[in-house]
């Protein structure tokens, strides 16, 4: 069994095939530290490390979070077994440290975009989709990682201009949710095969936009 942690905003299509299938869902609380667009986004206070199942989900201190970035984005980072994907300059020393401590020979790739794991689908260990150009760059050129860029512009987030891939998606069990209808995206067979080929499934709610929801982290319980 697993716990899935996302926000109030996802689609209840979504939700209701999570609680089908046996997962229980918890609705982030609101950090009133952080802006209310994305107060609710599991990413801004929530980070999984790693990528298995059984991997820990940290909650961090969201005292240390603000309003303005780049106080809003201390702990969204990608943690997989293998690399640490994070701005290095806005990153949280703690972040880093726990990380450190939990996989002493993970290599960290530095991004120039703050919000990193907005901006990223992690499919596995060493797999990744991003729509940012420097993500891109940085993780084509780490040996070991593969990444696929796809265009951006198609996601919502209210209160913003644009939402992200990232935050519109999540790895749950063997499966890649996407909160809105990915089949609709310009790069969708893209980004279907690229899923497929890991051995995953792409699963997302058929008729509705994608929409920035702050990622879909799942725990197991």
């Amino acid at each position: 069994m697993s716990r899935i942690y996302v926000s109030i905003n996802a689609y209840q299509k979504m939700i209701d095939a999570l609680c089908e299938e046996g997962h229980l869902i918890a609705f982030v609380r609101p950090c009133k530290a952080v802006s209310e667009p994305i107060s609710m986004h599991p990413d801004i206070c929530i980070i999984k490390l790693g990528t298995s199942l059984k991997s820990p989900v940290f909650a961090l201190d969201t005292s240390l979070l603000g309003k303005e970035y780049p106080k809003d984005v201390l702990y969204n980072a990608v943690v997989t077994e293998r690399f640490f994907i994070c701005n290095t300059k806005t990153v949280s020393k703690d972040l880093v440290k726990a990380v450190n401590t939990l996989y002493p020979d993970i290599r960290t790739i530095h991004v120039n975009q703050g919000y990193t794991k907005c901006n990223i689908v992690v499919i596995d260990e060493k797999h990744f989709i991003t729509e940012d150009d420097g993500i891109f760059k940085a993780l084509d050129a780490e040996e070991g990682a593969e990444c696929l860029l796809i265009e951006g512009g198609h996601v919502l987030l209210p209160g913003h201009d644009r939402g992200f891939i990232g935050g519109a998606s999540g790895r749950v069990g063997d499966e890649i949710w996407f909160n809105g209808d990915i089949s609709v995206h310009p790069d969708h067979l893209k980004i279907k095969e690229f899923i497929e080929n890991c051995g995953l499934t792409v699963r997302y709610v058929k008729g509705k936009p994608l929409l920035d929801i702050g990622s879909i982290i799942e725990e197991y319980v």
